[in-house]
């Protein structure tokens, strides 16, 4: 086990990111790029520069207007919520496109608090055969020979950003054309991304399956090059595996006789059952609350956050980096490499505040420690039950109807 080592983050923001880099010589990946700048600060800047219009006219196109504001969302930069009263302030019933994406990422969360580490195998039986191959080497290294694909993993790698619509059509391929184990798949490519959310990615990687799904999502050149504007197909020599209808990729792909991925259980992570003997009150900033305006980081008590190889050992240096600048905006934050455990005995904390969450790991690093769960902002006040948690159209017509004054697209009543 690493000794603990105590950071001082740079204020300057190029040293701050070379200094992490020192920090964290075992981290793979890029640099973070210009095109992200970690902190509640850029999150409301992006917000309130939004063009609603824009992202209702093209968002589903690979170089649409998307907000990009999964990364802040992930690291509670800035809530759901916050986001969602922005946009319907700005725009009304003109943000219900939006708001709907948002209430995509508050279905999975609520998935993962019900189901736990579950969500890392099949929920469901698939709809369809699936493979068990694992992930090839040539995916690993982005020479595919399909130019769309090798597209998808080069931004994966240098900016661990992908948009939402080449996520699904990059899943498509490794789980049915090339019948890759999903599990591994997704363990893969969350481990390169700068937004990498367990939920969101995984039961991503699942509804494409069709393991959290009623059928599986699969495309076509055509809807690839509609929504890609012809960027790799028009110079693309290769023979495309996606050129035909999609009666004859479903009949091509899903033919043979199914077979079952297991639903392997769950490793939970170990609990430590010995509680600190320590008195000392402290709040702990885990990876989901890193706002200034979070109201537990605010309170007169030690603040601490720890990178803990437990939780972080697979994070791209990206993802350090762009939670390095969010922890830059925490003054008085005592930011730590190490294990949790000891760190926080060494300082005589026994007690901790913190926000709920539903990744059993951070709770493991925790479980030495009486702690107070306080829970995390709601997106909405609907009760939603475990029967509409099955599917995202049987939340959303819950959801929909209490922030849009129940009158929902879709819903002709």
């Amino acid at each position: 086990m690493m000794q603990p080592k105590k950071l001082i983050i740079p204020s300057d923001r190029i040293e701050r990111l070379e200094y992490i880099r020192r920090m964290f010589p075992n981290a793979v990946g890029s640099f973070l790029t210009d095109n992200w700048r970690g902190g509640r600060h850029e999150a409301i800047k992006r917000l309130n520069s939004f063009d609603i219009a824009s992202y209702k006219r093209n968002h589903n196109f690979i170089n649409g207007a998307v907000s990009k504001l999964s990364p802040y969302l992930r690291y509670g930069c800035i809530t759901l919520k916050e986001a969602a009263d922005i946009m319907q302030d700005r725009f009304g019933k003109e943000s219900e496109s939006f708001v709907m994406q948002l209430a995509w990422r508050d279905y999975w969360r609520r998935v993962w608090y019900q189901q736990g580490d579950v969500i890392y195998n099949n929920i469901e039986e698939p709809k369809v055969p699936l493979g068990e191959n694992p992930l090839p080497d040539y995916i690993r290294q982005g020479i595919t020979g399909l130019p769309c694909m090798d597209g998808v993993i080069r931004d994966l790698m240098q900016e661990g950003y992908v948009h939402n619509h080449a996520r699904m059509w990059f899943a498509a391929y490794v789980v049915h054309w090339l019948k890759v184990d999903w599990r591994e798949a997704a363990d893969w490519f969350e481990n390169y991304l700068l937004d990498g959310d367990k939920a969101s990615n995984h039961l991503s990687w699942q509804w494409v399956a069709s393991t959290f799904s009623s059928r599986p999502y699969y495309f076509n050149k055509a809807s690839l090059a509609r929504h890609t504007g012809e960027k790799y197909c028009a110079s693309c020599k290769v023979d495309c595996p996606f050129d035909q209808t999609y009666e004859a990729l479903n009949e091509k792909l899903f033919k043979q006789a199914a077979n079952d991925i297991s639903k392997t259980p769950a490793k939970k992570p170990a609990l430590q059952q010995t509680l600190s003997i320590h008195q000392a009150v402290a709040v702990y900033a885990h990876d989901e609350m890193l706002s200034a305006a979070h109201p537990i980081l605010r309170k007169s008590a030690l603040n601490f956050f720890v990178f803990d190889s437990k939780v972080h050992a697979k994070w791209p240096l990206k993802r350090i980096q762009f939670v390095a600048d969010c922890l830059n905006e925490l003054p008085g934050m005592e930011v730590w490499v190490g294990d949790t455990a000891t760190i926080l005995n060494e300082r005589g904390v026994g007690q901790l505040i913190t926000q709920d969450t539903a990744n059993l790991q951070i709770k493991a690093s925790l479980s030495p420690f009486k702690v107070e769960w306080q829970p995390e902002f709601q997106f909405t006040k609907t009760k939603i039950s475990e029967k509409r948690l099955k599917r995202f159209s049987r939340y959303w017509e819950k959801v929909g109807q209490e922030m849009f004054n129940g009158k929902i697209a879709g819903d002709n009543k």
